[in-house]
């Protein structure tokens, strides 16, 4: 493994806040096999233009990275491509930032045509700016085994012509498929399907979720993939859902949030992202055991960015059975448990009664020879009696906004 020495500037937040951030950057620099060895933090009111840090601080990074044999320095904000350049020839080693290590992290997790398309574009518009430090640092003896991942050596070799075609290229087939999911989107539109999408901070547990969920209404599709890993999602996920006698819903799985995540990428997942603007309701899914408030902060200011900020957000807290308190929040929430199932049906409850909250109860007559209005209405609602009179079928069902114009012509008088 590669062994890294973390740097951090406290500059917007106090030292302890900067370590949490610090720590995070361990977590993510784990995900691709880099080992930390040491972290450092500077105290500072300002930026240094020239390397970030100050200049004496360098000299103390680069005695650590003689005498702890340090391959690489990371730092926790994304560097300008001349502080890059410039820490790069004084520490003689490599040095990556925040950005470059989510990037590569999630090059490594893509697995659709979509993510990989979108992960390319944020590492291409990263490295545009960087060509030439980068190029240099990589072509370094002893700047580690991690020269492999990431972008890698090849795609630095393209001059800055080759790597705008390329830009332009991937924005169109990207834009292809944004047309593709929009025609999708509108279809489910037409037939007045609800959405509800699950957003939060990575591996804060959004897929169990949505496996608990579907277990819970006896969905009988596969599972998604549930694992104790940053970024173990990248496409989004969606299953429709439906509890007996109660009208469907499509949930969604999206791409999880870090603190810091690169404008690049943001920028690039638009088309992912699209289906969190899109949506009726907000999942908004915290780790409840290993809580941290700043990371639904974090949640807020991603959803913020992408125009998502004024939706409609459930705030949720998993882990409950290992969680050594309830944690206290200027917000209300739900605290469950995706190993034992409690409040799974409390949540159930809590996303019909957000996005079918205009529902009312009717009361309809269907002819006996529209029988076939009756299974329908039997199969996606709630039936709160049925009685069979001589002249039809008599149903007081709970109905929504849309079914009510539907269904007018049966609706004989509102009951409730």
């Amino acid at each position: 493994m590669d062994q890294a020495l973390l740097v951090g500037l406290a500059y917007t937040q106090n030292y302890e806040d900067t370590m949490r951030s610090l720590d995070e950057l361990e977590a993510l620099a784990e995900a691709l096999d880099i080992k930390t060895i040491e972290k450092v933090v500077q105290n500072a009111k300002l930026i240094t233009p020239k390397y970030y840090v100050g200049s004496g601080k360098v000299q103390e990074i680069k005695s650590m990275i003689s005498v702890m044999d340090i391959d690489i320095v990371i730092f926790d904000d994304t560097l300008s491509p001349v502080q890059q350049r410039n820490l790069e020839e004084e520490l003689d080693v490599q040095v990556i930032d925040r950005s470059f290590l989510i990037l590569s992290i999630f090059a490594l997790r893509a697995q659709t045509k979509e993510a990989m398309l979108e992960v390319e574009l944020a590492q291409k518009m990263y490295l545009l700016p960087r060509l030439i430090g980068m190029r240099s640092s990589l072509s370094r003896q002893g700047g580690g085994s991690y020269n492999a991942k990431g972008p890698g050596e090849t795609k630095l070799e393209l001059d800055r012509r080759r790597l705008s075609e390329d830009i332009t290229f991937i924005k169109r087939e990207l834009e292809k498929i944004k047309l593709e999911k929009m025609v999708s989107r509108k279809q489910r539109m037409k037939n007045r399907l609800p959405v509800v999408a699950l957003v939060g901070y990575t591996n804060a547990g959004k897929s169990s979720i949505m496996n608990s969920l579907a277990e819970y209404m006896h969905h009988d599709s596969e599972p998604v993939l549930e694992k104790d890993m940053l970024f173990a999602t990248l496409d989004t996920k969606a299953k429709r859902m439906q509890k007996e006698n109660y009208p469907p819903f499509i949930l969604i799985d999206t791409v999880g949030f870090v603190a810091k995540l690169p404008h690049e990428l943001i920028r690039s997942f638009e088309s992912t992202l699209s289906d969190v603007v899109s949506a009726d309701l907000l999942i908004h899914v915290v780790d409840g055991a290993y809580f941290k408030e700043e990371q639904i902060t974090t949640t807020k200011e991603v959803l913020q960015s992408i125009g998502a900020g004024d939706i409609e957000r459930l705030l949720v807290l998993t882990k409950k059975e290992i969680a050594p308190y309830p944690p206290v929040l200027d917000e209300d929430y739900l605290f469950i448990s995706n190993r034992t199932k409690e409040n799974i049906d409390e949540l159930v409850k809590m996303i019909y009664g957000h996005i079918y909250k205009q529902n009312r109860i009717e009361l309809l007559k269907i002819p006996f020879d529209q029988g076939h209005i009756y299974s329908i209405i039997k199969e996606n609602n709630t039936i709160l009696e049925t009685r069979y009179e001589d002249d039809g079928t008599y149903v007081k069902a709970i109905l929504t906004p849309d079914q009510r114009i539907i269904y007018a012509p049966y609706i004989i008088n509102k009951s409730a």
